[in-house]
Formats: C-alpha cells, sequence, structure tokens
C-alpha cells in the first residue's frame, strides 16, 4: 500500500471489518485495504501516512439537547451536566471520553449534541496509535433531512445529518434490517422529536449499499421501510472525509502513551544538555583553573566574613513571614470577602445568589520540607435557579482582584427546598 506525501490515513469501520483509506479533504479519499477483522488490533497491514482512526457507532452515545444560551464558552460545561443528569458521564480517569458537537442554532438556542465514548477493550484499538479520533459519522456526508441507514462492523446503525453536524446517531438493537428494526428507528425518532431536537421530522430513509452479499434486499428495505413508516431507497454508500478540526475524544490508553513519549523526549534532551554542559564545563575548568581557584578562594572569603550577618538577615525574614498573614493587606480576610461578596451577580432589586458560608484560611504549612503560605477559601451559598451560579461562577473567575486564586467549581446539586447550591473553593501559593 502507497501513500503521496501530505496523504492522511484513515481507519475507517468497515460493512463487516475494518478499512484504510489514503487521502486528503481536498483530493477525497481512497479505499486501500478491506478487512474482515472486527478487532482493529487485528488489522496488520502496514499503514503509512498520519493515522486518524473514525470510531464505530457502537462505542458511542449521543445525546442531543438545546442550551438556553449563545455563549459558547460555558457550552462544555453545559455538555458536562447533560451528560451527568442522563447520567451517562464518563470517569475522569479514563482519557478524554466525552465531546460535544454545535450543528444548529435556533434564536437564542444553542443546538448540541454530547458524545460520550465507552472506554475501548481489549483489541479495539489499532497496533499503531493513532494521531486524532472522531466519530464515524462525522466522517460521512449525511444527507439533511433523511434517515441515513449503513452496515459497520456486521451491525446495523442509523444517524440523521444536519447541514453543520450530526444531530443523533445509534447502533440497531438486533442485527437485521427487518420491520422489528424500523419500529426500533421510529421510537427513537419520536424521542428526539418529543425532545424538541429533531425538527422537522424526516421524510426518507437511505440505506446505504456497500458492494457485498450482506447489502439490504429489496424485501429487507420493504419490511425496514413498513416499521418505521417511511418510503426507504438504496444508495452506494459515498466515500469517507476527514473532519477538520477533530473531536477531542482521546483513549486512555494512548493518551499514556502519547504521555510517555513526551517524557522520553524530555529525557533525551536533558541528558543531551548535560552532556553538553559537561563537556563544557571541562574544557573552561582546563583552560582557566587558576583563574577559578583564585574566584573560589575569594568567594569563601567573603562568605566567611558575611556569615554573622546574613544569619541576622534570615533570623529576620523568618520573622517577617510569620507575621505575612496580618501584615499582607492583599489577603486581609475582610478584604477577600469583600471581593467575593463584589462578584454576586445580585442586583438592588434582585438577590439571584446567596452566600451561606465563606471561610478564609491563611496559615503556613510544610511543603517539600520547607514552610510556605498557603491562602485557601471556601465559599457555599445557594440560589433559586442554576443560571445565575453559573454567573456567579464566570465572575469569579475573571474578577481582577481575584485573579491570585485558582477556583475549583463543583456542579451545583439541587436541595430538597428545590433551591440550587454550590461549594468553590479556592488557594493560592505565594
Amino acid at each position: 500500500m502507497s501513500a503521496k506525501k501530505g496523504d492522511l490515513c484513515l481507519f475507517l469501520p468497515g460493512a463487516e471489518g475494518w478499512e484504510i483509506w489514503n487521502g486528503t479533504a481536498a483530493e477525497g479519499f481512497q479505499l486501500q485495504v478491506s478487512t474482515e477483522h472486527l478487532l482493529a488490533l487485528e488489522v496488520t497491514e502496514k499503514i503509512t501516512g498520519p493515522l486518524q482512526m473514525a470510531l464505530p457507532v457502537r462505542q458511542l452515545s449521543a445525546l442531543p439537547f438545546k442550551a438556553q444560551t449563545e455563549d459558547l464558552s460555558i457550552l462544555e460545561d453545559l455538555a458536562m451536566m447533560h451528560l451527568e443528569k442522563n447520567g451517562t458521564r464518563p470517569a475522569l480517569d479514563g482519557g478524554q471520553l466525552s465531546d460535544y458537537f454545535v450543528y444548529g442554532k435556533s434564536g437564542e438556542e444553542t443546538l448540541l449534541t454530547a458524545v460520550v465514548l465507552n472506554p475501548p477493550q481489549e483489541g479495539q484499538l489499532p497496533r499503531r496509535s493513532p494521531q486524532a479520533f472522531d466519530l464515524s459519522p462525522r466522517c460521512l456526508p449525511l444527507p439533511e433531512g433523511k434517515v441515513v441507514v449503513w452496515r459497520e462492523l456486521g451491525r446495523w446503525v442509523f444517524a440523521i445529518g444536519r447541514p453543520s453536524g450530526v444531530l443523533y446517531f445509534q447502533c440497531f438493537s438486533g442485527d437485521r434490517l427487518d420491520e422489528r428494526g424500523g419500529n426500533d428507528v421510529r421510537l427513537a425518532l419520536t424521542q428526539l422529536q418529543l425532545q424538541g431536537v429533531l425538527a422537522p421530522f424526516p421524510d426518507e430513509v437511505v440505506v446505504w449499499s456497500h458492494g457485498s452479499a450482506t447489502d439490504a434486499r429489496p424485501e429487507e428495505l420493504e419490511s425496514f421501510s413498513r416499521g418505521l413508516g417511511l418510503s426507504a431507497c438504496s444508495a452506494p454508500k459515498p466515500a469517507p472525509s476527514w473532519p477538520a478540526p477533530p473531536s477531542r475524544l482521546l483513549p486512555a490508553d494512548v493518551r499514556a502513551e502519547r504521555m510517555e513519549k513526551k517524557n522520553q523526549r524530555n529525557r533525551n534532551l536533558m541528558v543531551a544538555a548535560a552532556v553538553i554542559a559537561y563537556v563544557g564545563l571541562v574544557g573552561f575548568l582546563f583552560f582557566n583553573l587558576k583563574s577559578a581557584e583564585e574566584k573560589v578562594t575569594t568567594a569563601q572569603r567573603k562568605v566567611t566574613s558575611l556569615g554573622p550577618e546574613a544569619l541576622k538577615l534570615q533570623v529576620h525574614q523568618d520573622k517577617w513571614d510569620e507575621l505575612a498573614p496580618v501584615v499582607d493587606n492583599e489577603f486581609y480576610p475582610y478584604e477577600v470577602l469583600f471581593r467575593i461578596y463584589k462578584a454576586l451577580p445580585n442586583t438592588k432589586t434582585e438577590r439571584n445568589v446567596r452566600l451561606t458560608h465563606v471561610e478564609v484560611i491563611n496559615q503556613f504549612k510544610d511543603v517539600d520540607g520547607g514552610r510556605q503560605m498557603i491562602r485557601e477559601v471556601t465559599v457555599k451559598g445557594q440560589a433559586p435557579e442554576n443560571a445565575p451560579i453559573g454567573e456567579y461562577n464566570d465572575s469569579l473567575i475573571k474578577a481582577a482582584d481575584l485573579e491570585d486564586f485558582k477556583w475549583i467549581m463543583q456542579t451545583p446539586t439541587k436541595t430538597r427546598n428545590g433551591d440550587w447550591s454550590f461549594i468553590y473553593t479556592a488557594e493560592v501559593q505565594n
């Protein structure tokens, strides 16, 4: 298999196994290898060029929703809250297993789909680590206003496209294209319509063929169409492309491998720098030994003479450091409390956020064998709605007079009386 300079190598799930495509987004991609391997690790064909992997639908979950905002900076937080609300938020130690994609806007609302990647099991990643990952539906030109069905790694899947992205995708519960499968797709579309994210309702279903014995037969198309309640037609599956920019999905194994390579590269650079420095030092000492000895002797005399004064200065500095919590007006507890209060999104007539507890701590702690001033802040509060808490979140982070603090914002929780409570912590090390 050969590839031109600058070509990408796309690792794509095919109808009955993994496929390898070469090309570029500008010139298109050409199929190089088609296998019957369901596990990516079993593909042994040589891969040339930067490897990009399209993740199969069976490993993904899509959760479309509407965000009542046009502020793109908070969409990631809203997507994570949506995943947590649906019980699908991935663990933080599993790599980057979630992402979101905006596919439209409606007035002051943003339409987006949150995506979760199931942690890849053994054999589901190729032998060579991909440079980037994306969703297989995003790599295919999905026609707008239609339900698209195709076969992927021995299973039927479907997706709904939009001009600027993919609205939804799902794997069939069964392995056949029949009336039951049409009923399942109809149920999924109805749920999306009830959620207000699918409008208008699709008017047709397109079943992609792959030129193999597993393509849908006419009687299967008719049965599937009857269960779905939409007319169905067959069309050849188009060539894939690679989205730009790709998703941020990154399995833990690949992330760990990249970190190890980066650390190894840094270690090699440090060793090389140490060798160069050592050789330079040896040469310098060889040609300037006497001069260096004289300078060392002179420096030792000065250090000896300044010893008592330096000790007094150190004692004075230690005592001054102990007084730092009292004399440093930048971190007076009342001053910090006033700045936290000033960041509240309240007005004279509306009290949107109420603080229930604020604790400011200035104290010394032993860190890495030495004493270091640690300043910590804990802020607790409540609000009748979640939106003002988000505004307060942004206000604290952007406050110029609180820029020394590194804030950790826990996800707001709903109390028994219907209000929303939050806990923020911050720390600054001097």
